[in-house]
């Protein structure tokens, strides 16, 4: 909750005449653009009315509901648990309702989350039925919490205010008191009631009577059953309440409730939200057992909140994907959920009566009765109608052929761990800007190194420039971004979002637009990075984990793995098949949580089978160290996975290499049964569509469009970014990434925002992208020239197969002439050998081969297929020329990251 906000809200309320932001600022010391900022959020919430006109005037909603509906109002038959944990609380309850003459006050004790506002208004409801309430007696609910930092408010607002009782209070307003009469007043956390309050509760406890705040002579009296409820122990509640409240109710926590119980909240809960978007939920029969065994610290509140953006993730999944009906996975479970299966071998039998039968999957069809309770924070549609407007506004950008779903949700947690950098130098470049965006720019920066007393580089100016000038286009044309993780920014980056919210003032003012809350967390983005600075990134060490089941399982296949390879790479975890779920998991946890500053690069956790196989994610989530999972391994993974480790790879490649070991292994052709994919290039900047959309115009007329997609992503943390890569490579065959943060993955050249406004790199992007070696036909035109060689069409395509292959182990990237010039040099190369013709020599061999001794290896391991294929010998002479062609024709940016300003 805003704290501004809602001080804002409670001073409308108060005045109740109206006010404009002008008076709003300066009657609570705030910046007149903040106060208006929060009064259109207010008016957009339906919680205040805006009203035409100059000067716009802000008014509070007429007088509060303080009825309930009964058609749709819960009552004790409703509550899970009725006949169960909850048995003797409702006997109580119907006690304090009916006890003459007009019931007994009351206390409900629980923990957060456990439903006491439930239970009050189910009181409430059991007294209308009773008929010990008249028919339309109010329920009126407050929260003392709201305004424990203002005493003053918050006696105003129980008892009431005269007029005059202060600066403001211009006529007089009647408190919660006064609208409860012959009803029932329930006030939740009374505990936070200042002293005051208590003694003047007490006195109307007591005596039936009260006094408004500014009134000195005259009491008024009042016929209103109290509710209270605490998360306060009932020792440790203040014994004057305790006198003065006879009845004393304690709600039990979900840990003290029954697996029948839990199971029936979940499913419950589920057939809620199944009902609110009229579709059919399907949830796997994980995700249910998660939701019965997790620890809901929260109680039933929190559960409630987890399933409903569980239901979020699912209704977003189902309007991108067009899917049937609404799918809860286990993966979309947040990771304490998630942590409940740990539990499962515990509660195995116990489970069995809930789900046996079944099946994988379990059906909520919309349509069934629903009761519901009116004060349930959860019962709007806020957050699918949200969903809704995020699908429609990608959807305009004709993102058709992306992921929306990773673009929206995106893994934001480690939002700035990436080391964003330009890469040229920008004054190359300001001939493409405006001159008014380049002196805006270089004005809002100076603000901004004057505030956050730091230096900014030429070059983040300009990356800044080229998004600013998107934006204030996009903003003119009407269109606002979203920005997928704004609350964490303001939390994380309290500093560069203030400033950033003074920045944003300035080009209000001199662009005559209005700038969103969204955008002001991108202007955030760019103020907490440094572009440009040439500070070397951090040694980058990845951990291989094997872990199995089996006594000596997981040790002995490392152990054998690293006796072949001569190395001391990876760690060993056994687990005997006595040992619980949770105790493998804790050992693992506390490896990880002790050796963190070790593992900045990752892990790749090599499992066998089970629950272990969940571990990856679990641990990501709990430490932060990205943590990658492969099943069912055998010794060859493991032995693929330490030799890429010793050889520097990132995580991510390593973890694909191991991927395709594995297939390889279940298939050996696995690569040459791939369907033919189609080519895409990908532009990315922040938003997705700013700089991006700049790179778009540039690339899409150098490409044969019926071959190509160019797809335009939003990058905001590089983790979630690659994951979004991985998922475009199972349909797209990616030539290239360009954009403004520089991309290393998967040997997929990168050409940066600067590169592509140059003709020549755009020149060679053209032909990584167009060129096409068609082994086939060179394949025929060599057949009369080879003559020691059958099947030549067939030795292009291996010879093809190859160079690829050797090309992405030594992250090297050819322009498609050149792979084709070294693809007929290796076929002649095999013609000449077949044929008894002598080698070439390799001047300095030996010093060439120190410097190049892997790149060597690698070339001659790869060409052992075709050694024995073609009975013939690569020389060390020749095996060096091969290598020397790559190194010296590698695509290289023209502007390296590391270059000084």
């Amino acid at each position: 909750m805003n704290s501004r906000k809602e001080e804002i809200l409670h001073t409308l309320e108060m005045r109740k005449q109206g006010m404009t932001a002008v008076q709003i600022a300066e009657l609570l010391n705030i910046d007149r653009t903040n106060a208006s900022r929060y009064l259109n959020e207010l008016a957009k919430e339906q919680r205040i009315i805006k009203n035409s006109g100059r000067p716009v005037i802000y008014e509070p909603l007429s007088e509060e509901q303080v009825h309930v509906d009964s058609s749709s109002a819960v009552t004790f038959d409703a509550l899970v648990g009725e006949k169960g944990s909850l048995k003797v609380a409702i006997q109580q309850a119907k006690a304090a309702i009916l006890y003459p003459p007009r019931g007994l006050h009351t206390i409900i004790f629980g923990d957060t989350g456990t439903g006491k506002s439930l239970f009050a208004e189910c009181m409430y409801q059991f007294a209308l039925k009773s008929q010990t309430l008249k028919k339309n007696a109010p329920f009126v609910s407050f929260n003392c919490a709201d305004y424990a930092q203002n005493p003053q408010l918050l006696f105003g607002h129980i008892f009431g205010i005269r007029k005059g009782a202060y600066t403001g209070a211009n006529e007089d307003s009647p408190g919660l008191i006064a609208k409860a009469d012959n009803g029932i007043l329930f006030l939740d956390e009374i505990h936070r009631l200042p002293p005051e309050g208590q003694e003047m509760l007490f006195t109307f406890i007591d005596k039936g009577v009260y006094r408004p705040l500014g009134e000195s002579n005259k009491t008024y009296e009042a016929s209103v059953q109290i509710i209270g409820a605490t998360t306060e122990s009932s020792e440790n509640f203040l014994t004057t309440f305790n006198r003065r409240i006879p009845m004393s109710i304690t709600l039990p926590s979900i840990k003290a409730r029954s697996l029948d119980e839990r199971y029936e909240i979940i499913t419950l809960f589920i057939k809620q939200e199944a009902n609110r978007l009229k579709q059919k939920i399907e949830v796997e029969q994980d995700a249910i057992i998660a939701f019965m065994l997790y620890q809901a610290e929260g109680n039933i509140g929190q559960i409630k909140r987890d399933l409903k953006l569980v239901c979020a993730k699912a209704f977003l999944h189902y309007r991108t994907k067009q899917q049937d009906s609404l799918l809860v996975c286990k993966e979309d479970l947040s990771l304490p959920v998630q942590k409940g299966l740990l539990m499962r071998k515990d509660y195995s039998e116990d489970l069995k009566q809930f789900l046996e039968g079944k099946g994988n999957l379990l059906s909520f069809e919309p349509g069934a009765t629903e009761v519901v309770w009116s004060q349930d924070p959860e019962r709007n549609m806020q957050v699918y109608n949200a969903i809704e407007e995020k699908v429609t506004t990608l959807s305009d950008q004709e993102l058709t052929n992306v992921d929306l779903e990773q673009l929206i949700l995106g893994d934001v947690d480690a939002y700035f761990e990436t080391y964003v950098e330009e890469l040229t130098q920008s004054s190359l470049h300001k001939e493409l800007l405006p001159k008014g965006i380049w002196q805006l720019t270089s004005e809002l920066y100076e603000v901004a190194e004057e505030r956050l007393e730091r230096k900014y580089n030429e070059k983040a100016r300009f990356a800044f420039a080229l998004h600013l000038q998107s934006t204030i286009e996009r903003l003119k044309d009407g269109h606002t971004i979203i920005h997928p993780d704004l609350n964490n920014i303001r939390k994380n980056f309290k500093q560069e979002f203030q400033v950033a919210l003074d920045l944003s003032t300035i080009i209000e003012e001199r662009c005559h637009i209005e700038i969103p809350f969204d955008e002001i967390g991108f202007i955030s983005m760019f103020l907490s990075i440094q572009v440009g600075q040439n500070t070397p990134l951090p040694e980058k060490n990845i951990e291989v984990i094997v872990l199995m089941h089996g006594r000596q399982t997981a040790t002995s296949m490392l152990e054998t793995a690293q006796e072949l390879l001569d190395t001391k790479t990876g760690v060993a975890f056994d687990m005997s098949l006595d040992m619980e779920v949770q105790t493998i998991y804790n050992k693992l946890l506390h490896y990880v949580q002790q050796n963190a500053s070790k593992l900045t690069g990752g892990i790749l956790l090599l499992t066998d089978m089970g629950s272990l196989n969940s571990f990856g994610n679990l641990i990501y989530e709990e430490t932060g160290v990205r943590t990658k999972a492969v099943s069912m391994t055998s010794t060859m993974v493991v032995l693929e996975a330490l030799r890429m480790v010793d050889m520097g790879r990132t995580l991510e490649d390593i973890y694909q290499n191991t991927l395709l070991s594995f297939k390889a292994i279940v298939k050996d052709e696995f690569n040459l049964h791939k369907q033919k994919q189609k080519k895409a290039v990908v532009v990315t900047c922040f938003t997705g569509e700013g700089v991006a959309s700049k790179l778009y115009d540039r690339i899409v007329p150098v490409v044969d469009k019926t071959q190509t997609e160019v797809i335009q992503m939003q990058f905001i943390e590089k983790n979630a970014f690659l994951q979004h890569i991985d998922a475009l490579m199972t349909e797209y065959d990616i030539k290239a990434i360009a954009g403004t943060v520089e991309i290393d993955y998967q040997n997929i050249p990168f050409f940066s925002a600067y590169e592509i406004f140059d003709n020549e790199r755009l020149r060679v992007l053209k032909q990584i992208v167009n060129d096409d070696i068609p082994m086939d036909k060179i394949g025929q035109s060599l057949q009369e020239a080879l003559t020691s060689v059958s099947g030549v069409e067939q030795l292009m395509v291996q010879l093809q197969q190859l160079l690829h292959h050797v090309e992405g182990q030594m992250h090297a990237v050819l322009e498609p002439s050149v792979d084709a010039g070294i693809i007929i040099h290796l076929a002649f190369l095999i013609d000449n050998l077949r044929k008894g013709e002598t080698s070439r020599k390799f001047d300095n061999l030996a010093a060439f081969q120190k410097k190049y001794r892997l790149e060597c290896d690698l070339v001659r391991t790869s060409l052992m297929p075709i050694a024995k294929n073609y009975q013939v010998d690569f020389s060390d002479d020749e095996i060096a020329y091969i290598v020397q062609m790559i190194q010296q024709n590698k695509i290289t940016s023209t502007y390296p990251l590391t270059q000084k300003d």
